[in-house]
C-alpha cells in the first residue's frame, strides 16, 4: 500500500490516488473565480465523493469526514478543477 505521508494533493483533471483509502478530509485552496468547481470521484466506480462550488476568488473550503472518514475503496481522483489545488487528508491504517 502506498500510504501518503501529508496531504495528497491534486492539482489537475485526472490526478489520482490509486490506492484503497479512508478520507479524513478534503481542502479546497487557491485562487479562484465565482462559479468555480470541483469534484472528487472514487476511482473505479466513478462514484461522486466530494463537490464544491465558489463564490468568491480566494477559496479555502473543505469537509470532514467524521471518526470513520469516507470510503474510496478503488482509490479516488479530481473530476473536475476550475483552478487551485486539492488537499486530501487521509485517515491512517488500523
Amino acid at each position: 500500500m502506498n500510504l501518503a505521508v501529508g496531504p495528497v494533493v491534486l492539482s489537475v483533471v485526472g490526478d489520482a490516488y490509486l490506492d484503497p483509502a479512508q478520507i479524513a478530509s478534503v481542502l479546497w485552496v487557491g485562487t479562484t473565480t465565482a462559479g468555480d468547481r470541483v469534484e472528487l470521484r472514487e476511482r473505479e466506480s466513478g462514484n461522486l465523493l466530494w463537490e464544491c462550488l465558489t463564490d468568491s476568488t480566494s477559496t479555502y473550503l473543505g469537509k470532514t469526514f467524521g471518526p470513520h472518514g469516507m470510503a474510496a475503496p478503488g482509490g479516488f481522483q479530481l473530476a473536475v478543477i476550475g483552478a487551485g489545488r486539492v488537499l486530501v487528508y487521509l485517515k491512517e491504517p488500523g
